[in-house]
């Protein structure tokens, strides 16, 4: 199978209607024969995940982190949902545009292991498509392109974060371009996107809002944006908290002014450097009614990585308040059920698992 990035955007969709009970988490796996050697612990012989080390660098930011770790924070309820997408990465792969669409009734996606990822990538995707044209920014972003700018813009952007309820193009940004964007308004009438006025500073990051409007259903909305050198961020209103508060929470994380999520929970930072590395990840912790159906799991990171060749490697990792025998048994079962190798390792309440998937595996169809 030729793997690119509408490929996989088109395995989203088909992994969607797979049950949302696994973004709680209610995961399992098959430890298979495998020996230690192949788990999830040693991706370097697996796969393409770069070793990693607990120490940290002059800003204080720890080195087996991913660059997009200093951006994820809890929100106001304590609770984290991230997803993250290298978009340029997903670019780099063969682009068959002239592959069929496989039909929703054959896309049987039932792996945990694929599902958490790919519905990761599908709020990410899915929230970008309506809220880059809605605050103006239609003609610097551009999500049917390699890289998620367009041709003609002098904005580079090579990945796609979520955040709780903002999002993050990051990337190299032309700041004068995206705020001209924000700021002048549109001669076509029926253009979109709202005029923003800027409203505070956030450490190197320009914060703008824009005109308070009817949210199509009958409550006041408005719309924030930060824009920096390495990033724009995007966030509406929600029910109890403002958009620009959303966007300045995940900024002063970023600007080490609030309390990131792998500081303030020990085994989120376990789980995020265990299986935080791929080409799509999904993770956070939190919304204890959520994960009723995990048996209390604290805290879960799900990645997938691509290769040329069309084929997949996955990392997953959880934490547990116990693990019982049930629940021991449904990770047994589901991990990496359609995977053509897997591994699975549970100690105490930490549970591990890696699988690899062959380019002709069904599951990537």
């Amino acid at each position: 199978m030729d793997l690119d990035r509408r490929r996989v955007l088109r395995l989203t969709g088909a992994t969607a209607t797979a049950s949302m009970a696994a973004l709680a988490g209610c995961t399992s796996a098959d430890d298979g024969d495998d020996d230690d050697e192949n788990g999830a612990d040693d991706n370097d012989e697996n796969g393409d995940t770069e070793t990693e080390t607990d120490s940290e660098d002059e800003t204080g930011e720890s080195a087996g982190l991913h660059d997009y770790e200093r951006w994820l924070t809890s929100d106001a309820d304590g609770e984290l949902l991230f997803s993250y997408v290298d978009w340029a990465g997903l670019g780099e792969f063969e682009d068959d545009d002239d592959e069929p669409v496989p039909d929703e009734d054959d896309a049987d996606v039932e792996d945990p292991m694929i599902e958490l990822p790919m519905v990761g990538a599908l709020i990410a995707a899915m929230s970008a498509g309506f809220a880059a044209p809605s605050a103006g920014l239609g003609p610097i972003v551009d999500l049917e392109d390699d890289t998620l700018a367009a041709d003609d813009a002098e904005t580079t952007l090579d990945e796609l974060l979520f955040v709780n309820e903002t999002l993050l193009f990051l990337g190299d940004v032309a700041t004068d371009e995206v705020v001209d964007a924000l700021t002048e308004p549109d001669d076509d009438p029926y253009a979109a996107g709202a005029t923003f006025d800027h409203v505070d500073d956030v450490g190197d990051f320009e914060l703008y809002e824009s005109e308070t409007d009817d949210d199509g259903f009958g409550a006041a909305s408005s719309q924030a944006v930060a824009v920096g050198a390495d990033a724009i961020l995007l966030a509406n209103d929600s029910e109890d908290v403002d958009g620009v508060d959303h966007v300045r929470s995940v900024l002063e994380a970023a600007e080490g002014d609030r309390e990131r999520a792998t500081d303030e929970r020990e085994e989120f930072d376990w789980t995020l450097e265990t299986a935080g590395e791929g080409h799509v990840v999904l993770g956070g912790y939190g919304g204890e009614e959520d994960l009723d159906d995990v048996e209390e799991a604290n805290t879960i990171v799900s990645s997938l990585t691509f290769d040329a060749d069309g084929g997949a490697e996955g990392d997953f990792a959880a934490t547990f308040e116990t693990i019982d025998d049930e629940t021991e048994s449904e990770l047994e079962t589901e991990l990496g059920a359609t995977a053509d190798d897997r591994t699975l390792d549970i100690e105490d309440d930490r549970v591990t698992a890696w699988a690899s998937w062959d380019a002709d595996n069904e599951a990537l169809e």
